[in-house]
């Protein structure tokens, strides 16, 4: 016999943490199902952790602006040490939402869901069903269809990485690549961006856009425009892209 609640959320992230406790303060019998990280992504592995690591990088900045006009010697950022501050941060976020929302009285079940009919959920040997639901569970990144498909990696891995490589290629011009590219050239590493047109950042001013990207190439980051990454081999020195108009 299926669990009854007024109403079943999908997804313990930042909306359906604030959709559950809503909810539950009006008085109504409220589970949340999380197949992951209770917290979701933007404390665990997105805005907030990035915001840390970007911190050092203003910083780092602001203090090279500074030379010569009352600072000498500029920091250098010790990834190692910036990951281990970042990590300080989100190895709780799990433990604290989790305890957060029992401390609110509201179910948790942690697990993959799937609706098994109409008004039933499965979560692993277990079955729900609520008078409603709410689907909160968010995005994933879009891996490419091509060949080497498999060497990708994503915005989570990279908010994670031990140590920062040598060279690191951003495929897709959006605003989170250039965060990430402007976090990673400022650690060390050889950074390039590839993108499909010749408009990345396509949802904001073009001049501005100009302007950020003239920024970014002065501090050593490469665009790579008009360029479609066909295959991803792996080779003795690193991973090597194949491109459309390039070998």
């Amino acid at each position: 016999m299926a669990e009854q609640y007024d109403v079943v959320v999908i997804g313990g992230g930042p909306a359906g943490n604030a959709m559950a406790s809503g909810l539950k303060a009006q008085g109504k019998t409220v589970l949340i199902v999380e197949a992951d990280l209770w917290g979701g992504t933007c404390p665990n592995r997105g805005c907030d952790p990035k915001k840390i690591l970007l911190s050092a990088v203003e910083a780092l900045q602001a203090a090279q602006h500074l030379q010569g006009q009352g600072l000498i010697g500029a920091p250098k950022i010790d990834w190692p040490a910036l990951m281990a501050h970042k990590r300080g941060y989100t190895d709780g976020i799990n433990d604290e939402t989790l305890n957060g929302l029992k401390g609110q009285d509201i179910a948790t079940l942690h697990g993959q869901a799937h609706f098994q009919s109409d008004n039933q959920l499965a979560v692993g040997d277990r079955v729900v069903s609520a008078t409603d639901y709410v689907i909160a569970t968010g995005q994933r990144p879009a891996i490419l269809p091509i060949t080497g498909h498999e060497y990708f990696k994503t915005s989570t891995d990279f908010l994670d990485l031990d140590q920062m490589p040598k060279r690191v290629t951003f495929v897709g011009g959006g605003y989170v690549g250039f965060e990430l590219a402007t976090i990673a050239n400022a650690a060390g590493a050889d950074v390039h961006v590839i993108h499909h047109n010749d408009r990345p950042l396509k949802a904001f001013d073009a001049d501005l856009v100009k302007d950020l990207m003239a920024a970014m190439t002065a501090d050593g980051i490469t665009f790579d425009l008009n360029t479609d990454v066909q295959a991803i081999t792996k080779t003795a020195t690193g991973l090597q892209l194949t491109a459309d108009n390039s070998s």
